[in-house]
């Protein structure tokens, strides 16, 4: 219950911000406390399916007028519309879609709960749940299988954005989180560096400068680079470089962070890609690409494991010792 209520508080500014009157936090957050149920979450995250009431109310088992009464309820309770009729169906408003993110979130929890529960009942143990970036996959996820398989742990590995890892964290749906290391570790939390890491840049075995001893940006300028997104911490510290040396990049025409997409562009004699060292790791040693000896000086924050304070049992401990021997060969 105490990780619903805190799945709650976290939607309490935002709905509250969205309701047609001036109620305050506390009067919202006590109101959705003491009246709002899990059934009430449960219609919310149907409608988010099915949009049609009818569809919504067959999923939850009630009818549909009790399925209208329902919303009814949750709607005054917040004094916020939720959703908008139309002619297809039921759409969320704002309000409507950030409460049903973290109906989500609760209905995750209670599976993770009920997953738990089973398993205590039938003397064993669920799997351990563990988050990871792409980052975390070659030089940790990969390399500790065959120790996980050969010890008989039991895992199930979700590949998440470190916003929704951290999220899923938090309201128990993950025991471990292999991220980089956030600028807040959350109270209670722990983390655990197991990889550092560097920003590279990689080209195809034809690029001219794939054998190079050393390479600098300007032998560079006419290479087409793929780059990520900005705000990645990658992109970051490629443009920092550009800026040092007052260069501008010459972008590829295809934009992506599709692996299969990058493998295939990279193939071409002039196309090059900034990455972190751990995210192209396999690629490098299974010889679709190079790294190239470009000193970008560039460190990164490390790879490792956010722990929950209630994860830490035999079991995720074991786990933990397997990634952190991968991460140590790696």
């Amino acid at each position: 219950m105490i990780r619903i209520q805190s799945n709650l508080r976290l939607a309490i500014s935002w709905a509250y911000a969205m309701a047609s009157t001036a109620l305050s936090s506390t009067v919202i957050h006590e109101r959705m406390l003491s009246r709002l149920r899990l059934k009430h979450l449960r219609l919310l995250v149907s409608l988010s399916v099915h949009t049609t009431l009818r569809l919504a109310a067959e999923e939850v088992h009630i009818s549909q007028p009790a399925a209208t009464q329902m919303l009814r309820e949750i709607e005054s309770l917040l004094d916020a519309r939720l959703f908008e009729r139309h002619a297809r169906g039921m759409r969320p408003t704002p309000a409507g879609g950030l409460l049903i993110g973290h109906a989500w979130s609760v209905m995750e929890s209670m599976r993770v709960a009920a997953d738990g529960l089973a398993a205590n009942a039938a003397a064993g143990e669920r799997p351990v749940r563990i988050g990871v970036i792409a980052a975390a996959v070659p030089g940790i996820v990969s390399l500790a299988l065959p120790a996980l398989r050969q010890q008989g742990l039991r895992v199930e590995i979700v590949d998440e954005s470190i916003e929704r890892q951290m999220e899923l964290l938090a309201n128990g749906a993950l025991d471990i989180a292999l991220l980089r290391k956030p600028a807040g570790v959350p109270l209670g939390h722990r983390f655990v560096p197991l990889l550092k890491d560097q920003a590279v840049v990689v080209a195809g075995r034809r690029h001219p400068a794939a054998g190079l001893p050393r390479v600098s940006l300007k032998q560079l300028a006419d290479s087409r680079w793929i780059l990520p997104p900005r705000g990645f911490a990658v992109r970051t510290l490629i443009d920092d470089a550009f800026r040092r040396a007052r260069m501008v990049p010459r972008e590829h025409e295809i934009q992506t962070v599709v692996n299969t997409l990058v493998v295939a562009l990279l193939e071409a004699g002039d196309v090059v890609l900034p990455a972190p060292r751990s995210a192209v790791l396999d690629g490098i040693r299974a010889q679709h690409f190079v790294e190239l000896k470009l000193p970008l000086r560039a460190p990164m924050p490390p790879v490792g494991a956010l722990i929950r304070p209630d994860a830490i049992g035999l079991t995720a401990n074991r786990v933990l010792e397997c990634l952190a021997s991968a991460a140590r060969d790696a």
